[in-house]
């Protein structure tokens, strides 16, 4: 139509210009009219014609979205979440309970006898099965397995019954992902770090063994609930390849078991799952460090008694062996925890050794007071005779009983008959001579009490070092 319009309207304007102009005649314009109308006629009819044999229009397509394509895991995580409750126990029937099998693997342990806590790095692994969580392989193309994350599906509340951290151990925070099979099982391995008190036994240290347990349990539910078990049925904790071991505390044997409780608050059973770990300490640094310079000590100590009786140098020894004592017990004093039940053999043998090189040293006062002080009368017959006779020999005093035997007595005779003639002359040895004779009854007394007390302190020492030999 509009090209038809086009067409008309400048033969019309045409033909009227050129009558107004007289440049044609009046029936030329007339014909020339009709010629205009005649072919714009024509036009006509063949634009409808092709507009009725066209192809009806069609309207520009609408622009539709593409629907999401979702995967086949995508699929089966929406259709097991639907109507899923993650703070209902995951068992069909109410009455039955829910098994969880617990084990543990271990990274690396630590204990903190300061404080009677021992550290353990490991991985928890729970298994357990999901009623509402299992499918059919074959509607999802053969998939077997499916990830979860921390806080979408219902988890056991296990936790360290044992625990030193003062709170409970939220596992969803390590953001571990489950992973649930086709069958409905779950497994679940979130790392965590443990704090649990641990007895410790000090009797032995540093030498001794230590056996600390970590204990597991659900916190609300009882064993009609949940009920616990062991992974894989293992009585071990295993130890990962790329476990770290301590440098002082190796692991000599580790134990899993399961065991069930009844307390006086509840009738009902609560099972619970312990890991033991038997630990050594592994102690060269304080062999040398601590129980060596100890058996010197205790040499020292017995060896200031073989020295003579006279001899000052023994109060320099005793009294430098005091002081170590003192300086290894103010050691122990900050480094080990005050126990009410138990004190550890080594604490017991430097402050014994302390008491006994006190005891030591007054002796040997006692004794340089006998050696070196001027005496007017002989010690007493029994006590000289003592160390004289067959203890004399025993305790080796053979140098100084001889020196108080007969035959020096029928010299000291002699010598008083020396004496006795020189007294006439006016040479006053008599009574010299007869005080260096007290003098070395006395140094003989002094010398079988060093020997005694050298006896005492050697099997005194011996019975105690014996624990550490």
């Amino acid at each position: 139509m509009k090209s038809y319009i086009l067409m008309i309207l400048p033969g019309l304007f045409g033909a009227v210009n050129l009558q107004q102009n007289n440049v044609i005649s009046a029936s030329d314009a007339v014909l020339l009219e009709k010629k205009v109308l005649t072919d714009a006629a024509e036009e006509l009819v063949r634009e409808t014609q092709e507009f009725s044999t066209a192809p009806p229009p069609t309207s520009p397509p609408d622009v539709e979205e593409n629907p999401r394509r979702f995967s086949l895991r995508a699929k089966l995580r929406a259709e097991l979440l639907k109507d899923y409750d993650k703070h209902v126990h995951p068992v069909e029937d109410h009455t039955q309970k829910i098994k969880v099998d617990l084990g543990l693997a271990l990274i690396h342990l630590n204990l903190d006898e300061m404080n009677s806590i021992l550290e353990v790095d490991s991985w928890l692994r729970l298994n357990w099965k999901d009623d509402f969580l299992s499918w059919n392989q074959s509607d999802y193309e053969g998939l077997k397995q499916i990830h979860f994350g921390a806080n979408e599906i219902w988890s056991p509340d296990i936790q360290l019954y044992n625990s030193a951290s003062g709170s409970l151990m939220d596992y969803s925070r390590s953001n571990t992902h489950f992973l649930v099979f086709s069958t409905g099982e779950v497994l679940w391995v979130p790392p965590a770090k443990f704090k649990a008190f641990c007895k410790i036994d000090l009797k032995l240290w540093p030498l001794e063994a230590q056996n600390c347990k970590l204990k597991f349990g659900s916190w609300t539910s009882h064993g009609e609930q949940i009920d616990l078990g062991l992974y894989h049925n293992l009585t071990s904790v295993e130890l990962l390849n790329f476990y770290t071991r301590n440098k002082e505390w190796s692991v000599i044997t580790t134990i899993a078991s399961r065991n069930q409780a009844k307390y006086d608050c509840c009738p009902e059973i609560y099972p619970d799952v312990t890991f033991q770990f038997f630990l050594q300490r592994r102690s060269p640094f304080y062999r040398c460090a601590i129980i060596l310079p100890c058996l010197v000590t205790m040499l020292l100590v017995v060896s200031s008694f073989l020295l003579p009786p006279s001899a000052g140098e023994k109060i320099l020894v005793n009294s430098t062996c005091m002081l170590v004592c003192v300086l290894y017990l103010i050691y122990f004093s900050m480094s080990l925890p005050a126990l009410s039940d138990q004190i550890p053999l080594i604490v017991l043998f430097y402050s014994n050794t302390a008491a006994l090189v006190g005891i030591a040293i007054v002796l040997n006062i006692c004794c340089l007071t006998l050696c070196r002080d001027r005496r007017y009368s002989s010690p007493p017959k029994v006590v000289k005779e003592f160390f004289s006779g067959m203890a004399g020999r025993v305790l080796c005093l053979g140098n100084y009983a001889h020196q108080v035997s007969s035959t020096h007595q029928r010299l000291f005779v002699e010598m008083d008959d020396v004496s006795e003639s020189a007294d006439n002359s006016g040479n006053p040895v008599q009574s010299d001579v007869r005080e260096s004779r007290k003098d070395r009854e006395w140094i003989l007394v002094a010398a079988g009490i060093e020997r005694f007390f050298f006896l005492i302190y050697t099997v005194a020492f011996a019975v105690v070092s014996s624990a550490y030999v």
